[in-house]
């Protein structure tokens, strides 16, 4: 369980990029990171639009769908954490 853990902390410690400070390479990632969340929005959007689509025309999804639903939202979490620690001013 501690490898799993110690791997989750390294894996948090990448996305969040919290032992560089290089601004050739921090800059270009929070534009990456702000372009990824606008397009999750974008896809949550139309996630959101076609389950009332759907319901108008009495169709009913499939259980994928739902499934990318509950992907998508994990998506928003993750990209909306990371970019906070990101964008946030770093306590030394």
């Amino acid at each position: 369980m501690r490898k799993i853990s110690k791997l989750a902390d390294l894996c948090w410690e990448g996305l969040t990029l919290q032992h560089v400070s290089d601004k050739e390479v921090v800059i270009p990632y929070q534009l990456f990171l702000i372009l990824t969340f606008i397009f999750e929005l974008f896809l949550s959007f139309l996630f959101i639009f076609s389950f009332f689509i759907f319901k108008s025309f009495g169709y009913k999804p499939n259980f994928q769908y739902y499934i990318s639903g509950g992907i998508l939202i994990l998506m928003l979490i993750m990209t909306g954490s990371a970019g906070t620690v990101l964008l946030l001013p770093k306590k030394q």
